[in-house]
């Protein structure tokens, strides 16, 4: 069978279709690197916003002692660049205030604990926190009251 040269598709239309289904299958891997740049992103920002939640609970429990200062300094866990917004910073401030604050109660009503049993109980608390998803919870809240800001940030 002969194909007759005005069946025969052009050069141009040819690369045309070519560029065009080249343009579409990286525009769509590119998509999925940006889907999975997005679900790192949220996984970092919320292991930071407990992190940071960590560190000043334990700071302010433990009376700003330099002990737990120098933990802290020596330490080199978490995010190097700056993913939590200056209101995030501000929220985990006063939560850790009135954690704090409920430790102090706790600790004067266990005076009538058994011998042993009494005075403050940070770590206990701090883990119980952060098992308990409620700070995970949080975090994902603010994350997508933050979403433009921190994406603005981080790409």
């Amino acid at each position: 069978m002969k194909i007759k040269p005005d069946r025969i598709p052009n050069r141009q239309f040819v690369y045309s279709i070519l560029f065009l289904v080249l343009f579409i299958s990286n525009s769509c891997s590119s998509t999925r690197m940006s889907r999975s740049l997005t679900k790192q992103y949220r996984h970092i920002y919320i292991e930071q916003f407990k992190l940071t939640y960590f560190r000043q609970l334990l700071i302010k429990s433990f009376n700003n002692s330099s002990a737990v200062r120098e933990i802290f300094n020596s330490d080199y866990s978490g995010f190097t660049e700056p993913i939590l917004t200056q209101e995030d910073f501000k929220i985990i401030d006063s939560l850790t205030t009135l954690d704090n604050s409920y430790l102090k109660t706790d600790s004067i009503a266990g005076v009538n604990r058994a011998e042993g049993a009494h005075g403050k109980r940070p770590l206990a608390f701090i883990m119980q926190k952060l098992t308990d998803k409620s700070l995970d919870r949080l975090a994902k809240k603010r994350l997508k009251l933050n979403d433009k800001e921190i994406q603005g940030l981080a790409f």
